[in-house]
């Protein structure tokens, strides 16, 4: 009987002795019995998370060319593993088997520069007959020195003055948000820090990018937005690194605020998504979120969605964005104040500003403007014909009202099937309780 025979007796006395079964796993995986190899290096890592038992597994999936368990795997562990050369060169080797050369050499390349142990130069060979390109070394920016991108951070002069009306949403931002990052040493008290994450959701036009200028001015925080545009880069790899340097450029201007635009484009569901590059930029979001690996004291990241049903649920855990608010569509005395605001350098008289509040329910802000807009074009066109300045009345704002009807119906019947069918978790009481109060 030879010595892994012994062992593998041994392990059945002993079946909880994990050093064994690492070594036995490891004798199997030389002999190429890497099924059996898998499996020990499996029950190894359900019980201890390890990072040696985690690579055996997937070096044993990769001899038997088993692309899929293995991309499935590397793709659940990359996210909790910053700089985790070996997941970047198995990524690496599972996308080849798929035919995505571009992304396969992206990550070998990724790999190779944080362990040149794990070169590889025929399988490099390989990726580059498949692209045609050379090697292109990566930038690096050495934030310890101080420097950053060029981004567009501003302190932003508006504040909740500016805000028409959610003062339910305005009273939850000041004790979640304002009141951390102006009294830091409260928190600090309580084993807590200022910053996270929100997520601001509702039908789209309601004021969602608006009030988080305004949150930023409240605190006198840098500000900046971004939407995936901003983000996405022609070349691979390229985007999560603009994403990892607009994310250490608020760390160092914090107090700061980085308000996602559309976050469900850039951190939606993975379970969807069929494109490599939407998972690996979903991923490196979810790690610049994790307040576990970064120092994200003093920066808060707002995001914003008109479809919260399709963001990522990793993304709305505790220590992300662990705080969701619902911006619901203006209330009368809100739409009151709309108005006001943009017929205040307008011509205008006898205008009945409650009456016409009251026609426009559902309206949101943006829908507001158009019917302020149109009621503009309907009184030139009759300053036209009389030669001179017609001041906008209330019925040039009624037949805008008849003609434009509000953007944020559709919204809310998708919504309330949300939160009627698919609200187990309490995501969606907010949208029950605007109902209820608007029936």
């Amino acid at each position: 009987m030879d010595e892994l025979q012994v062992l593998i007796k041994a392990l059945e006395v002993s079946a909880d002795n994990s050093i064994l079964r690492s070594h036995v796993a490891k004798l199997q995986f030389e002999g190429e019995r890497y099924e059996e190899a898998y499996e020990n290096y499996k029950i190894i890592y359900d019980q201890e998370n390890d990072l040696e038992s985690l690579e055996g597994m997937l070096k044993s999936l990769l001899e038997l060319e088993d692309y899929e368990e293995a991309l499935e795997i590397v793709e659940d562990e990359i996210e909790e593993r910053q700089n985790w050369a070996f997941g970047y060169k198995v990524l690496s080797e599972c996308l080849y088997d798929e035919e995505e050369y571009e992304e396969a050499k992206t990550y070998y390349e990724k790999a190779v520069e944080l362990d040149t142990n794990l070169r590889d130069e025929e399988f490099y060979e390989e990726l580059l007959n498949h692209t045609g390109k050379e090697k292109v070394p990566l930038k690096v920016i050495n934030f310890s020195a101080g420097e950053e991108i060029d981004g567009e951070f501003e302190k932003p002069k508006i504040n909740f003055e500016n805000v028409a009306g959610l003062e339910d949403v305005k009273e939850s931002i000041r004790s979640n948000i304002i009141f951390p990052l102006q009294n830091p040493e409260i928190y600090r008290a309580y084993g807590k820090s200022a910053g996270g994450g929100i997520l601001l959701y509702g039908p789209p036009g309601c004021g969602k990018t608006f009030i988080s200028m305004a949150t930023a001015g409240e605190c006198n925080a840098h500000f900046v937005s971004i939407s995936i545009t901003d983000i996405l880069d022609m070349y691979l790899g390229e985007s999560e690194k603009n994403l990892h340097t607009l994310f250490e450029t608020a760390r160092l201007k914090a107090p700061s605020i980085i308000f996602i635009d559309e976050i469900d484009a850039i951190g939606s569901s993975r379970q969807g998504m069929k494109n490599q590059t939407s998972r690996t930029l979903t991923n490196q979001l979810l790690i610049e979120l994790d307040s576990t690996r970064n120092n994200n004291e003093n920066l808060l990241v707002i995001g914003a969605t008109n479809m919260p049903w399709y963001v990522d649920s990793a993304i709305r855990r505790p220590g992300r964005f662990d705080r969701i608010q619902f911006i619901p569509p203006p209330d009368t005395a809100a739409r009151i104040e709309i108005l006001k605001l943009h017929l205040k350098d307008r011509p205008c008289e006898d205008i009945d500003y409650t009456f016409l509040a009251k026609k426009m329910k559902n309206y949101s802000g943006a829908d507001i403007k158009g019917v302020c807009d149109f009621a503009s074009d309907r009184a030139i066109k009759k300053a036209m014909k009389a030669g001179k300045i017609v001041p906008i009345n209330t019925d040039d704002l009624l037949s805008g009202i008849r003609i434009l009807k509000p953007s944020t119906i559709e919204w809310l019947k998708t919504a309330k099937n949300y939160a009627t069918y698919s609200n187990q978790s309490g995501i969606y009481d907010e949208i029950l309780e605007y109902f209820e109060k608007n029936k």
